[in-house]
């Protein structure tokens, strides 16, 4: 933390360090007061908040115009690795796991013996750098510690596909269609719901609000038959393989109980309950509770909750701090997109997620109002140049 914001304090350029200094300053003294009144927050949770948002923007700053490129580029090279060892996975050739060491994941789980005591296990994986193959399940995380965190890197990379096409100047038609039918096959291949949830909708947005040229409705008919294809291939998979299909392990077991019965799993009803146990602690507490509090409530009323970040920030530091990280994020892609569509998806897409998980700053969510604001901000030549044709043919 130290490190990146001596970087960020001498290099920064003036807007983007009113930007971000004046919303550093805030949530460091409004986690002194808190400290001060209920406790409960302290300098690892400053300092994870704070690295999140400076290593973006360092990474968007070393060349904005070419970020969005590199960030796609690197996306796609990881999906392709990723599917390819999942295919084999899933075909019962585990080549990946003989050449790999088995071990331990940053991601684990907790068995419970009641509302406080519990044993946490970490998962078991192969491999770190290219592709992890967790033993424990057959979908598909990447490099990442679960498919709701890997998710969420692939919906971004559509949503820039589609939706930021001007900031790729380097990619074709052709390379897009590529990038986009890999980054779909690993996005089935992770089983998220989450991720589900958002495609559908990005697809929806894309199919319903972009502009209707030559170009942009063959892309839309592309789409289509794409998504008929995926549904075919679902049926199919559900026919074939039953209980262990995409759809029942993604969406049927996790709404329908054992007595067709509308429920949510239990990963849902650990969201589920701390959501509704956060805006209990919201309303009752409105200036937060700080953290330490707050896991007190979690392990009082239930066992195993998780997500739902963003109602945990607020249940810990109130409601004003929300509305100011609320603020602070969805800004730039209300003022810098030109499309007003667009920017509302971004906000679907956001809540979606940290409704679902457990950080409330992701950086490939976060990397999106930081990169916008950058471009916008400081790059007006590239701006120039890729919103105008005439310029953009001569350069």
């Amino acid at each position: 933390m130290a490190g990146l914001l001596c970087v960020f304090l001498f290099t920064a350029k003036k807007e983007i360090k009113t930007y971000c200094t004046l919303f550093f300053a805030f949530l460091i003294m409004y986690a002194l007061l808190i400290r001060l009144s209920v406790g409960g927050i302290g300098i690892r949770i400053i300092a994870q908040f704070l690295v999140d948002i400076l290593v973006v923007w360092l990474a968007v700053s070393i060349n904005k115009q070419h970020f969005w490129e590199r960030y796609v580029k690197t996306v796609v090279f990881l999906a392709s690795i990723s599917l390819m060892l999942w295919l084999l996975s899933i075909l019962q050739i585990n080549i990946w796991d003989q050449i790999t060491p088995e071990i331990n994941s940053l991601m684990s789980y907790r068995v419970y013996s009641d509302s406080i005591r519990y044993q946490e296990y970490s998962f078991k994986l192969h491999g770190m750098f290219l592709y992890s193959h967790r033993t424990v399940d057959m979908r598909n995380v990447s490099i990442f510690t679960e498919p709701g965190i890997y998710q969420m890197v692939l919906n971004t990379a559509i949503f820039v596909l589609l939706f930021l096409r001007d900031k790729l100047v380097s990619f074709s038609d052709k390379e897009v269609g590529r990038a986009l039918v890999v980054l779909a096959f690993a996005l089935l291949s992770t089983q998220s719901t989450t991720g589900y949830i958002s495609i559908c909708f990005i697809i929806l947005f894309y199919l319903l609000f972009e502009k209707r040229d030559t170009t942009e409705q063959n892309w839309k008919q592309k789409i289509l038959i794409a998504l008929f294809s995926i549904l075919l291939f679902l049926m199919i998979d559900y026919m074939v393989r039953g209980s262990e299909s995409f759809i029942q392990v993604s969406i049927i077991s996790k709404l329908f109980s054992g007595k067709n019965k509308v429920s949510l799993d239990a990963s849902g009803m650990a969201r589920a309950d701390l959501i509704f146990l956060a805006l209990q602690s919201m309303v009752r507490h409105p200036f937060g509770v700080g953290y330490s509090n707050l896991g007190a409530l979690m392990n009082v009323e239930n066992t195993g909750m998780a997500g739902a970040a963003i109602m945990q920030f607020g249940a810990a530091w109130g409601l004003l701090p929300l509305i100011v990280v609320a603020w602070w994020i969805f800004y730039p892609v209300l003022k810098f997109c030109r499309k007003r569509y667009v920017a509302v998806l971004y906000i679907f897409m956001y809540i979606n997620t940290v409704l679902a998980q457990s950080d409330l700053f992701y950086p490939v969510l976060i990397m999106i109002p930081i990169g916008l604001y950058s471009l916008h901000c400081f790059d007006t030549t590239y701006f120039a140049i890729s919103n105008d044709g005439k310029e953009h043919a001569k350069i």
